[in-house]
């Protein structure tokens, strides 16, 4: 499995060559991305770690790294981000326990000061 740095590498490779054949769909989601993430009533940390547990009951590597890496540039620390995804392993199973055990611990690793 690739390391944290090499998922969002790929992953915004793709993304650009999506949007040179989609420009609107990928405006559009990008728009909504990150409207989903303003803060308002959650602050960003909340966010992220929502995003992280869902990505962890899904099993997306790509969510999962860039949610533990804005986590932790939110504020979010170790212990709550392990929290955030073990709540995704309650609704994700044996899956979304091997994607915390390796996913999430690697980003950790990764982006963790």
């Amino acid at each position: 499995m690739a390391n944290p740095v090499e998922l969002m590498e790929e992953l915004g490779i793709g993304q650009g060559q999506i949007g040179d054949n989609l420009p609107e769909v990928t405006e559009a989601f990008i728009q909504m991305d990150n409207a989903a993430y303003i803060e308002g009533e959650l602050e960003r940390k909340y966010k992220e770690l929502i995003g992280l547990g869902i990505a962890v009951a899904i099993g997306c590597h790509y969510c999962m790294s860039i949610h533990v890496k804005q986590g932790l540039m939110h504020g979010a620390n170790r212990d709550e981000i392990l929290e955030a995804a073990a709540v995704g392993v309650a609704f994700g199973g044996s899956p979304a326990w091997a994607n915390m055990c390796t996913t999430v611990l690697r980003a950790l690793d990764e982006w963790e000061d």
